[in-house]
């Protein structure tokens, strides 16, 4: 019996990816013969992808299908025989429809398409207990939370590169303030526009000269754009940053490791990998209460009601004030432990077991 894997498409640099590669690593040693089956081969990472259409699964093996979206091969997939669906959320459609009707249209296609397969599988997997309950209203029945494989340690091993120094030359020149950031994609439901507002907030109950530095691709240049407008409405243009075009994982560490504070207004996130990042390098969180923010952060972070840029304010400057800008670094450093891989594979490989047998040694 094998277990394989199957993600429509192996990105680099994508936490649905990143979780598919080191499953798969973890996998092999004990079965040399996985494999991680590709539907869009031209866009996935061609060492691992193997496309689906190879696929011919023996009689006894499994395959964990990496949900996220829409696949018109999902039937075909699930049909083949025992399919374990790991779920790694989607996006209501209403975040997306006043943007891109094509966009809302595909996020609905795929909830409906996840309610249909939760019957199918013999088993689901759930990246957060906010997924794992999404689940379970849809009728699934044999639901483990298991959590997300990352890499949150090896930011910390990323060399430094003469990005931190200008960065840090700026930090000094201007005072020292507690400068922000955001790591994750520019799309409504991360609700960059309330950071923005809170941010002016923090910039003006502070008297400090602070900056803002948003990282990630944007899903629309619609949405970019009304982003850049709000920043200059609000009179904070020259202190915002919008690093959009991707970074490697050197200069994503630089980022992390010259801001004083994470701060992130999202109102749904599946799980939150980038809170897990910036606590493995030391800077205190503060973030919206939503879907599954707060079992992420648990007593690590400042939670603040969603859609309330004076509280996201307000926390952000007491997250800045020793000691507690100290107790909050310390909380950080123990609660990514609580998801870091080894931890992942103890809560996989037991449930794996409990599903289909699978053995650790």
């Amino acid at each position: 019996m094998t277990i394989h894997q199957f993600v429509p498409v192996l990105l680099p640099h994508d936490a649905v990816g990143n979780c598919a590669r080191e499953l798969h690593r973890r996998l092999s040693v004990r079965q040399p013969s996985t494999r991680i089956y590709v539907e869009d081969v031209r866009r996935s990472d061609p060492q691992l992808g193997t496309p689906v259409t190879a696929m011919a699964l023996q009689p006894g093996d499994s395959v964990i299908y990496h949900y996220a979206n829409f696949s018109s091969l999902a039937p075909k997939i699930l049909a083949q025989g025992q399919t374990i669906l790991y779920y790694h959320n989607i996006t209501p459609e209403e975040y997306f429809a006043p943007w891109d009707a094509d966009t809302a249209v595909a996020q609905r296609r795929a909830r409906q398409q996840l309610e249909r397969l939760v019957h199918q599988a013999i088993g689901c997997l759930a990246v957060s207990e906010f997924n794992a309950a999404e689940l379970r209203r849809y009728g699934a029945v044999n639901v483990a939370t298991v959590g997300l494989f990352a890499h949150y340690d090896q930011l910390l091993s990323e060399p430094t590169t003469t990005r931190l120094e200008r960065l840090r030359l700026s930090w000094h020149h201007r005072g020292r303030p507690e400068d922000w950031l955001f790591v994750g994609r520019l799309v409504p439901n991360k609700a960059q526009e309330q950071l923005l507002i809170a941010f002016a907030i923090f910039r003006t109950i502070t008297s400090s000269d602070s900056s803002l530095t948003l990282i990630g691709r944007p899903f629309h240049d619609d949405y970019l754009r009304s982003l850049r407008e709000l920043a200059s409405d609000l009179g904070i243009s020259h202190r915002v940053h919008f690093l959009t075009g991707g970074l490697s994982a050197r200069y994503l560490a630089d980022h992390y490791r010259a801001a004083r504070l994470f701060v992130s207004a999202s109102l749904h996130e599946g799980f939150g990998a980038p809170l897990l990042e910036a606590m493995s390098l030391g800077l205190p969180v503060v973030a919206a209460g939503s879907s599954a923010v707060p079992e992420t952060v648990g007593d690590a972070g400042i939670i603040v009601p969603p859609r309330d840029p004076f509280a996201s304010a307000a926390g952000a400057q007491l997250a800045s004030i020793e000691p507690l800008r100290g107790d909050l670094v310390r909380r950080g450093s123990r609660r990514v432990g609580l998801f870091d891989n080894d931890a992942v594979w103890g809560r996989m490989s037991r449930t794996l077991s409990d599903m289909v047998g699978f053995e650790i040694t």
